[in-house]
């Protein structure tokens, strides 16, 4: 009977999981929630090969909003593609706002090809406290898809 007991309760709390995700991602954005900290720079996108599989483990790093002595520091200006080729680095936009930003992948193991893109910023608009009927730039979002080619 206890056993039973245990079943039922882990198949409830795993189901309650799966159910709690598919609500949130219909009340929140796809992208993360920010804080009051200030507007942010949002890079993501995905690599893969020719053939179209996803590459995990590649360098990717943005370049052209960061301080020319500003270390790397993972998912603030660079980061490292996951099991499916996807990364996200999120950083503080800061008072520049950004037509486009440099962005760059590079196979650590050196397989593939290094590879910059050129990528476009597009930005989501808040009112301008100062004049009302205004809307300003706020967060910035950069989708850069690499497809390396093999050395």
């Amino acid at each position: 009977m206890k056993r039973n007991l245990f079943i039922l309760f882990i198949l409830v709390a795993v189901s309650s999981a799966f159910i709690g995700c598919s609500l949130k991602e219909d009340i929140y954005p796809i992208y993360p929630p920010f804080d009051d900290a200030g507007p942010r720079l949002v890079i993501s996108g995905t690599v893969t090969d020719t053939a179209g599989c996803s590459l995990p483990g590649i360098y990717v790093a943005v370049y052209g909003v960061r301080e020319a002595n500003e270390p790397d520091i993972l998912s603030y200006n660079c980061a490292f593609t996951d099991s499916v080729g996807q990364y996200m680095i999120i950083r503080y936009r800061g008072r520049e706002v950004p037509i486009e930003v440099s962005v760059v992948a590079v196979d650590s193991l050196g397989i593939y090809e290094e590879q910059v893109l050129f990528a476009p910023v597009t930005y989501d608009f808040v009112q301008d406290p100062l004049h009302q009927s205004e809307e300003v730039p706020y967060n910035g979002f950069v989708t850069a898809d690499f497809v390396l080619q093999k050395k």
